[in-house]
């Protein structure tokens, strides 16, 4: 529909320059009114691809939502500063907000003594909840692991 709309529109504009054409108008005022129309088309043709964009990404977020009561053992991932509190970023780029507790309070202290808090890695467990299409987490645990992510496997050099 999006494309018979934009060819619409063109049609129309090829219409009005002919008309132009017809009534004597100028060159100049005739390539005026066609960079017009074209910025026009190429306006109507950035909003529908950001609609098209965001719909898409609220269809990626919906998938990536989990369940109402979600278990989460042991989960690897960082923790991100938000305000007073933060957000949990999983190692599988999931991101969930994380529901005021004293559990949290120790992490984003931990964060503020941090000059680099997004280097520290983090294995928590929590409970999923869910609430207007976000998910929301309620930490029971968070284990401090390291500062720094662990280096890849090709990073490591065997000693002989």
């Amino acid at each position: 529909m999006d494309i018979m709309k934009s060819l619409a529109l063109r049609l129309s504009i090829a219409f009005a320059v002919v008309g132009m054409v017809c009534a004597g108008w100028s060159t100049q005022a005739k390539e005026r009114a066609i960079e017009v129309a074209d910025e026009i088309v190429e306006d109507e043709a950035i909003r529908q691809l950001e609609q098209r964009l965001s719909r898409e990404e609220k269809e990626e977020r919906a998938k990536r939502r989990l369940r109402e009561g979600t278990q989460l053992t042991d989960h690897g991932g960082h923790f991100r500063q938000d305000g007073d509190g933060a957000i949990f970023v999983a190692e599988d780029d999931l991101e969930i907000v994380a529901l005021p507790n004293l559990n949290l309070e120790r992490v984003v202290r931990t964060l503020k003594g941090s000059d680099e808090a997004e280097t520290i890695r983090w294995s928590v467990t929590g409970v999923v909840t869910e609430f207007n299409g976000r998910n929301f987490l309620l930490i029971s645990r968070a284990v401090y692991k390291s500062a720094s992510a662990p280096p890849a496997p090709e990073q490591i050099q065997v000693m002989n």
